[in-house]
């Protein structure tokens, strides 16, 4: 397959007794037999559990930056969700509610994460491990219905089965078909706001020094005056969901209907001054300076920190 570099690295998350070091030894020694790099990188389960949001939640993007920080001098970190994991998570978003982005469910190759087995199901796993006489360990919390994923798993998407046998197939299906439409709507998304970029001067020369702090700060700055050219042109036109899926894209994430407003042209509507969790809009001038900060406090203090246009 051309890798030149193997690691195997695994992430205690410190939420399970006893078995979760029974994993991390099983994973260890399994690395050492086949004389793989073996990386273990240990979470403070009390931290997650007493952080704000889902337990699942916290420790699913605990986990995923552990896994950047033992993967930085890799191309590509490699993950084993199944054909299973993506109708679980098709299901989740389609009774919570998602838009197109949504629907492509999980992502088979997303910046340097992939995942080769993401069309495979459990039951054929199953079987290739069986017949090449593989040992594995089983998590006892996949079988915990008190976590919603778990409940989907072992309750919902079972009933779902017994009415309709291909439904985890179909939703699979309705996944890749969204990808597909998704890119295209995107590759339209880049040919009408690309131009609206604004790349003079450096970020810091607009924030006041009372709002940076030394902080590391993702920007995106954007001229008023092309945009608007955009939503004049296209001015019967509802633009305000591409947009949002736009700036998405490159990392500003706004909920739906953000920057919708009926009276505007090509419905988008710019806060004069906004935030939205750790992300922030502001006008200056003939700029429109999107940010994102390290917490929500930054994002509310850089709004309202008394800048002049």
């Amino acid at each position: 397959m051309g890798i030149e570099w193997l690691g195997i690295a695994h992430v205690h998350h410190g939420l399970r007794e006893g078995t979760a070091d029974r994993d991390a030894a099983f994973v260890e020694a399994f690395a050492k037999a086949h004389n793989i790099p073996f990386f273990l990188k240990k979470l403070d389960g009390d931290a997650l559990k007493k952080a704000e949001g889902s337990l699942e939640e916290n420790a699913r993007d605990a986990r995923y930056k552990a896994l950047q920080i033992a993967a930085e001098n890799c191309d590509a970190i490699v993950t084993a969700h199944h054909a299973g994991d993506q109708a679980e998570t098709m299901y989740m978003r389609l009774r919570r509610g998602t838009t197109l982005a949504g629907l492509r469910g999980i992502q088979e190759v997303r910046d340097n994460i992939y995942r080769p087995l993401l069309n495979t199901t459990r039951a054929e796993l199953l079987a290739y491990a069986r017949e090449n006489n593989l040992e594995w360990c089983e998590d006892e919390s996949n079988s915990d219905v008190k976590f919603a994923r778990n409940k989907v798993r072992h309750v919902y998407l079972p009933q779902l089965a017994r009415e309709y046998c291909d439904a985890a197939t179909q939703l699979c299906r309705i996944a890749s078909f969204a990808d597909k439409a998704y890119a295209k709507v995107i590759d339209k998304c880049n040919e009408l706001f690309n131009p609206i970029v604004s790349l003079e001067k450096e970020m810091s020369a607009v924030i006041p020094a009372l709002c940076q702090d030394g902080q590391d700060i993702s920007s995106i700055k954007l001229n008023k005056k092309a945009l608007r050219k955009v939503l004049l042109a296209h001015v019967n036109t509802d633009l305000s969901e591409m947009f949002r899926l736009w700036l998405s894209e490159l990392g500003f994430r706004f909920p739906i209907g953000f920057f919708y407003d009926p009276k505007e042209p090509a419905h988008i509507k710019i806060p004069h001054r906004a935030s939205y969790r750790k992300r922030s809009i502001v006008k200056i001038g003939s700029t429109v300076l999107i940010c994102e900060f390290k917490d929500v406090a930054e994002a509310s203090k850089f709004v309202f920190c008394g800048m002049k246009e």
